[in-house]
């Protein structure tokens, strides 16, 4: 008898442990905040293989908290976040619309520059780390310039541009920035300085002379000083950060549930809190497929647009997709690439709704490919437009002689000899030749422009009148009629919802293509190494042609920064093709 007692005791004793801590646990709570961890993700991707899918989870995440009635704010940790400034904006959108259904956010920031404290204004309260900096000093746009390094090298370079705005050879013709381009990249800078200056104003009440001495006089704050000014609202640390959402609840919060990373969690939360799911065992929900067209327009490598046309046209035949959502990261490359991509998304549009969101850049080949979409939206921020195509020649200006090298060829027909040579072809272009490439290229504008032209339903004079390889902001697109609306990615998850007749309150499946091959994400974190195994063009030459672009890739790796190096190497491999695209390395210049 005293046994069962016992037991009975002991199972009396662990039913009132079970029963405190389900009541105990945050889930059961109305008054939860959920800490936003973005940190650590700048460090993973320098290690590990790039991840480009999370950013609609982070959406999800912040979209299921704003519908949850138990979270009542967010702290938006970012002490350490990393991520481009069209990406900081469609957070700073999706963490207003949050606020819209009555929550608060408190924001933790560390190192911040500009584009990061904009972030952070969005949130009712800012703490800042007692050692933290905060450097305000504004934008500039900028280009590095090889010319002269690569007349030193004894190499030649000549840019078959027909086009005003089409600048892409630039780098390696000249030394300093063209008229043309100062006014396009002035136009899209001042664009975005704008948009930038006008929200940190509204956000903290800041008049424009407030501003100007933020920025012009002051512009780099310790802890303090930012204090000081009331640029942030308290210094510290997790301590800080629940003194002030004590202030902003009027009451202490002591539950918290955690997305992120727990090493460098404020809270210290065991909880997860996910993007939730859709349906349950039994249920089937519509499917919105998210497909990511990410880096050059080229068929094997980048986008790889022979896969992803094939993934395009697979997934829009799938019955229970409604919509498909292309997310385009892109500055262009081969115009067969990017009219692969274009012709799927022209195919799929016939059956389903099918929106392009365009990232930090989507011009030139990256704007081809999503030329015929349902919708096109784009951040203010984002670089777009450049519809025009334009070539390069590399060619031997004294570089054999200084390596102590000689051709010697047979030939047959006046141009066979065009291509021969070591390391890089032995002649420049004749005038015959040059002539020859100016009809090329003026043809495959002139196709571009009129595919523009139907994708858009635009006439041609007024596509030919944002052409030229214009480059655009997200807002100056707009103006031109180039794309649809301005906004971000969970933007255009709402526009695919809408445009597939799937109601707000219905819960919806997002699947995600296309599913990246390891030896890809390998070699994109080792640039020089993919330059070495990876397939080259079809650029003849007296050896083969991976012994030709190794000798070119060694000599260039001696002397010029990795940006400038993998934009030359991308050129030297593609000698004299004609492509839609834009510098490669046109952001390797600090902002």
């Amino acid at each position: 008898m005293s046994v069962r007692r016992k037991e009975y005791g002991s199972r009396r004793k662990y039913f009132i442990l079970g029963v405190y801590c389900l009541i105990s646990f945050p889930i059961f709570s109305q008054h939860i905040y959920l800490e936003l961890n973005l940190n650590n993700q700048a460090i993973q991707r320098r290690v590990l293989p790039a991840q480009p899918r999370p950013a609609l989870e982070v959406f999800r995440v912040i979209e299921r908290a704003s519908q949850d009635k138990r979270i009542r704010g967010i702290i938006l940790n970012i002490s350490a976040f990393d991520t481009s400034r069209e990406n900081l904006w469609e957070l700073r959108t999706a963490l207003e619309q949050f606020k819209s259904q009555g929550k608060k956010i408190c924001a933790f920031i560390s190192a911040a520059d500009l584009d990061l404290y904009c972030l952070a204004t969005v949130a009712d309260k800012i703490v800042m780390d007692e050692q933290g900096t905060l450097s305000l000093m504004g934008y500039a746009w900028g280009r590095g310039y090889a010319q002269h390094a690569l007349e030193k090298l004894g190499i030649g370079a000549r840019e078959l541009r027909y086009l005003e705005y089409k600048s892409a050879a630039e780098t390696f013709t000249r030394d300093a920035i063209s008229e043309a381009d100062r006014r396009q990249y002035g136009e899209w800078l001042e664009d975005v300085f704008t948009l930038t200056r006008d929200t940190l104003m509204k956000a903290r009440s800041w008049s424009g002379e407030e501003f100007d001495a933020i920025l012009n006089r002051e512009f780099l704050y310790s802890a303090r000083s930012a204090l000081e000014r009331k640029l942030v609202d308290r210094t510290g640390r997790k301590s800080a950060v629940e003194e002030a959402i004590k202030e902003i609840e009027g009451a202490e919060v002591k539950h918290f549930v955690l997305y992120g990373d727990s090493d460098s969690s404020l809270t210290d939360s065991k909880a997860f809190y996910g993007p939730g799911t859709a349906g349950g065992l039994f249920s089937k929900p519509p499917v919105i497929a998210v497909i990511y067209a990410n880096g050059q327009t080229d068929m094997e490598r980048g986008m790889a647009a022979r896969s992803l046309a094939r993934t395009i046209q697979e997934v829009s035949e799938r019955k229970r997709v409604r919509a498909i959502v292309i997310r385009i990261n892109s500055p262009g490359g081969s115009a067969e690439a990017a009219d692969y991509i274009a012709e799927a998304v022209k195919s799929a549009k016939e059956r389903i709704s099918v929106v392009v969101s365009m990232g930090s850049v989507a011009a030139s080949g990256g704007y081809w490919a999503g030329m015929y979409a349902s919708h096109i939206t784009a951040s203010p921020y984002t670089l777009t437009g450049s519809i025009g195509v334009i070539g390069s020649w590399f060619y031997d200006k004294g570089l054999n002689n200084k390596l102590g090298l000689t051709v010697d060829t047979l030939q047959r027909g006046e141009h066979a000899d065009l291509m021969t040579g070591i390391v890089l072809p032995r002649r420049d272009l004749n005038p015959v030749e040059e002539v020859r490439y100016r009809g090329y290229i003026l043809d495959m504008y002139g196709d571009f422009v009129a595919k523009v032209a139907s994708g858009r339903n635009m006439d041609i004079g007024r596509v030919e009148a944002a052409a030229q390889g214009r480059v655009f902001s997200g807002i100056g697109a707009l103006n031109a009629g180039l794309i649809d609306s301005i906004g971000g990615f969970s933007d255009a998850i709402r526009i695919a919802r809408d445009l597939a007749g799937i109601p707000e309150n219905k819960k919806v499946l997002y699947s995600e293509y296309p599913k990246p091959r390891f030896i890809d994400r390998l070699l994109n974190r080792l640039p020089i190494l993919s330059a070495i195994l990876s397939p080259t063009s079809s650029m003849p030459a007296s050896g083969s042609s991976g012994e030709t672009l190794s000798a070119a890739a060694f000599l260039a790796d001696l002397f010029l920064p990795m940006p400038l190096l993998a934009d030359l190497r991308y050129r030297l491999e593609r000698n004299g093709q004609v492509m839609p695209i834009l510098p490669l390395e046109s952001n390797w210049l600090p902002e």
